[in-house]
């Protein structure tokens, strides 16, 4: 009888640990699903509900620039006063005058020109005109330019307080180192 205890004893065990081994098996390959289960559904419910940026509004309207004068049109070397020419370069006040800037839904913040050689497009200058009595914008540019023929390009263009760009004006004045066709003066208008 001893020898049935020893062999039923033995089996005991043996069922014990293989059905503790299978309900532990089962619990963590449940608890791995559920888990899986729940960040899975988690970042599917984040992903799609955390989108807080609104669609940017459709109706928002850029500002226009119009009426752009620069002035003088023509610069000869020869005719400016000693003071205004320095080695290799010439002092030069030029005035960007009349730019007219609305915004149709809201405020301009301010108005950006630029002042770009046609030789050599990396040497541009930049800055922003002044509000006179808005919606006009002016200012006289100071400018140390080359004693060299040279046209140079204005553009001029707002940002509202949307941060919407508008359109761009243009205007265009010309260095001379040496007068061939007299010392014409005047505005360049561009619209």
């Amino acid at each position: 009888m001893a020898k049935r205890r020893r062999a039923h004893a033995s089996v005991g065990p043996i069922r014990t640990h293989m059905q503790f081994s299978l309900s532990f098996t089962l619990g963590r390959l449940l608890r791995g699903v559920l888990l899986g289960g729940a960040l899975l559904g988690g970042s599917l419910v984040g992903g799609l509900g955390c989108d807080t940026v609104p669609a940017p509004d459709r109706t928002l309207q850029p500002p226009t620039v119009a009426g752009l004068q620069v002035a003088p049109r023509r610069i000869v070397v020869a005719d400016l006063p000693p003071d205004q020419v320095q080695d290799s370069s010439a002092v030069v006040p030029v005035l960007l005058d009349s730019v007219r800037a609305r915004d149709p839904d809201g405020s301009v913040a301010r108005v950006v020109f630029t002042v770009e050689p046609s030789s050599n497009p990396r040497g541009t200058i930049s800055g922003e005109l002044r509000a006179g009595r808005r919606p006009v914008y002016s200012d006289t540019l100071v400018l140390g330019l080359p004693l060299a023929d040279e046209v140079y390009t204005v553009r001029v263009f707002a940002i509202d307080d949307d941060s919407l760009a508008s359109n761009r004006v243009t205007g265009q004045f010309r260095v001379v180192a040496a007068d061939t066709a007299g010392t014409a003066v005047g505005p360049s208008r561009s619209q």
